[in-house]
């Protein structure tokens, strides 16, 4: 190796080690990750609200509630809160607008705006307005307290001056918990308790969505030249390098009638692979190899497809597989409507002799199979 390679490998060692030395952001993954729509805001609302209606069938009691009035006491915005009376989603205003939420005691009106992405432009007017005409209909003397329930908590002076009030998702889920942990303690199966559990680690992680850290950024300024070089050197100069090894070992195993045809390709966004077949094959059959790391170790896997494949062509390849090559594969599919038979084996090195070998023995077994037994089964 040149004096310039060298220095490459060196320099990647160096960037990857200082990848393993970053403090990475990452969050904790919940039920509501599965789903495409576990960041909107109408289906934040309604659990917000199933949760603090202590009518619904949760059996959790005032726990979502007194997190939030604890929340507000704290930070002074009250002295104290009323007894919950009601909660209502999509309130509607007189001029058709709808309030998130609405929560009702026997001393106070309580508008929540739920903010998650969108900008904070709705029209907070028109919600005082509906406040205060609802504190007028009734002749109620209950006070009138206006949140808006974002990602950090910041809301704009101008909705200050008009007497609103921003708390964050965080905030919120840190004073519910307690009470959460304290009704579990006397009915841990309850399965709603579980299912608010992964909820207020939903609402909290909504907080660090998009977070990143100063670290992070330098490192990314720093070294994303170097990525680059790393990552066209593992796919476009080392995956080349080990396809051409395997390539040059399969024409010279001595197969018959055998020029290696080679494709190659990426799974998973990062996952190099590369198709071994026969240029002489008629069909799309071929043998992939797909390099992987699980935890510390580099490992592969390597796949075997028999492309309009039979019942027939399957029980003779597996009968020559047992003259050439360990059963013990990891499974078996069908794939592409059923037109494909595939097969695997999974090992938990890489080892580049030892991978040629498995994939030259391999091909023998397809390729006799292709040229030998396909043609005779479809006569």
């Amino acid at each position: 190796m040149d004096s310039k390679s060298n220095h490459n490998l060196e320099s990647y060692k160096n960037l990857i080690n200082k990848f393993k030395k970053l403090d990475i952001t990452t969050k904790e993954v919940t039920l509501f990750d599965v789903g495409v729509r576990g960041h909107f805001e109408n289906p934040t609302t309604e659990l917000l609200s199933f949760f603090l209606d202590t009518a619904k069938a949760h059996n959790l009691g005032e726990c979502f509630f007194k997190g939030l009035k604890s929340l507000l006491e704290g930070k002074n915005k009250m002295t104290t809160l009323g007894s919950l009376e009601s909660v209502e989603t999509e309130v509607s205003t007189m001029i058709g607008q709808r309030i998130d939420l609405l929560l009702e005691t026997d001393t106070e009106i309580i508008i929540v705006e739920c903010k998650i992405y969108h900008d904070q432009n709705n029209p907070f007017e028109d919600y005082s307005q509906y406040g205060d005409q609802r504190r007028r209909k009734f002749n109620s003397e209950k006070r009138l307290i206006k949140l808006v329930l974002c990602l950090d908590g910041s809301i704009s002076n101008d909705l200050k001056a008009s007497g609103w009030y921003g708390i964050s998702y965080f905030e919120l889920t840190q004073s519910i918990e307690p009470h959460l942990a304290e009704v579990l303690l006397d009915n841990p199966y309850n399965k709603w308790g579980l299912f608010a559990r992964e909820f207020l680690l939903h609402l909290k992680e909504l907080d660090n969505v998009g977070d990143i850290n100063e670290n992070e950024v330098n490192f990314l300024n720093e070294n994303f030249k170097e990525f680059t070089k790393l990552s066209a050197y593992i796919y476009e100069d080392l995956m080349p390098k080990i396809g051409a090894k395997i390539e040059t070992d399969l024409n010279g195993s001595g197969l018959v009638d055998f020029i290696c045809k080679q494709k190659s390709g990426k799974w998973n966004y990062y996952e190099p692979i590369r198709r071994f077949s026969n240029v002489n094959w008629t069909t799309q059959s071929d043998i992939l190899l797909c390099i992987r790391a699980y935890d510390e170790t580099v490992s592969h896997h390597i796949n075997l497809h028999i492309g309009n494949q039979s019942e027939e062509l399957v029980a003779k390849f597996k009968s020559l597989l047992s003259n050439y090559f360990p059963t013990n594969y990891s499974k078996t599919w069908f794939e592409t409507n059923n037109t494909f038979w595939g097969v695997s084996w999974e090992f938990n090195n890489f080892n580049i002799e030892e991978v040629s070998k498995n994939v030259i023995e391999l091909m023998r077994c397809l390729n006799e199979l292709e040229l030998d037994y396909r043609p005779s089964i479809s006569e």
